[in-house]
């Protein structure tokens, strides 16, 4: 008599959050600024300790500000990607179409969550103010033009090394590290922290799936696709953001390790090393080629189309 052999045992595969890549992302921008914070802590003590002390160092020797500086530019940049995917937009007009009774459907605890965001909405930087730190420090096309030469060369190193090549990565890595840290000054690196935390609290409902059916979605990127739509920009692009500003934040936080290195070499070996390889190769492949300034998308007006956006929303 013929037997069945039994089963083999259920293969558990653990499900992946559906907003890992974007949270992961903005936890380690909070974590990068938290570092920034101690070392300008830091920076300020060794500075008083060597008041008095006179040094002969060329002009374009790094300094200790300059270290740390650089610490923000990355939480800055990738703050930057998200203000043109359109989240913070989404979240202050949604916040806006609730208190002016537009959505009527329960919220459960996320209603209150609301009511802080827009309470709170004239004690951070506005749009405007926000778009301005970014022309400042992420000034387009310029800086484009030398991530993009970073990170071909970054990439060239997935084939091989020489030392052309390592001494290539620590030029561009100059280069940027320069054009940068003439840009992140303090009120930068303040403006960062206040962006990141507010980017972290619109999440915290945008991703309220009682939110979403409010609006016939199911999805966060739905939603800001939504009021995105309204200003023009194309679907699917705020996805594409978002790999652009957490690739581009993961070889900025490398950056701010490496560019006084006079030369460069990745080892294969090293997990890390492969993570700056594979985010300066998804950089690339996410981001337009440098040509002409980039234009944020404009919300001038959002008050007045709060009617309007939300027929269309409800559609």
């Amino acid at each position: 008599m013929l037997r069945l052999a039994p089963p083999p045992p259920a293969v558990r595969i653990p499900t992946q959050h559906p907003y890992a890549a974007l949270l992961g992302a903005v936890s380690v921008a909070l974590s990068a600024l938290d570092a920034h914070e101690r070392a300008c802590a830091a920076a300020s003590a060794y500075a008083q300790a060597l008041a008095g002390i006179d040094f002969d160092l060329p002009e374009a020797a790094p300094t200790v500000e300059d270290r740390v500086q650089l610490n923000a530019a990355a939480p800055l940049y990738f703050a930057s990607e998200l203000e043109r995917a359109g989240l913070l937009p989404t979240a202050e007009l949604i916040a806006g179409l609730f208190v002016s009774g537009a959505i009527t459907q329960p919220l459960g605890p996320t209603a209150n969550l609301l009511h802080d965001f827009w309470r709170g909405r004239r004690e951070r930087l506005d749009a405007d103010e926000r778009n301005a730190i970014y022309a400042r420090v992420i000034e387009t096309p310029h800086f484009d033009r030398l991530m993009h030469a970073l990170c071909d060369a970054i990439v060239m190193q997935a084939d091989g090394v020489d030392l052309r090549e390592q001494v290539l990565v620590a030029t561009h890595a100059q280069g940027l590290a320069a054009f940068l840290a003439q840009r992140v000054d303090p009120m930068a690196a303040i403006a960062a922290r206040d962006i990141v935390e507010t980017i972290n609290t619109a999440l915290q409902f945008l991703r309220d799936r009682m939110l979403q059916a409010a609006f016939a979605v199911n999805d966060l990127w739905r939603l800001v696709a939504i009021v995105g739509s309204q200003n023009g920009i194309p679907a699917g692009m705020a996805q594409q953001h978002l790999e652009r500003g957490r690739n581009g934040q993961a070889v900025l936080l490398w950056l701010g390790q490496h560019y006084t290195d006079s030369a460069i070499r990745f080892d294969p070996a090293k997990p890390d090393d492969i993570a700056v390889i594979v985010a300066a190769q998804r950089w690339l492949a996410s981001a337009p080629a440098p040509t002409a300034a980039a234009v944020p998308p404009s919300y001038a007006g959002v008050d007045s189309a709060l009617p309007t956006v939300s027929l269309s929303m409800g559609a």
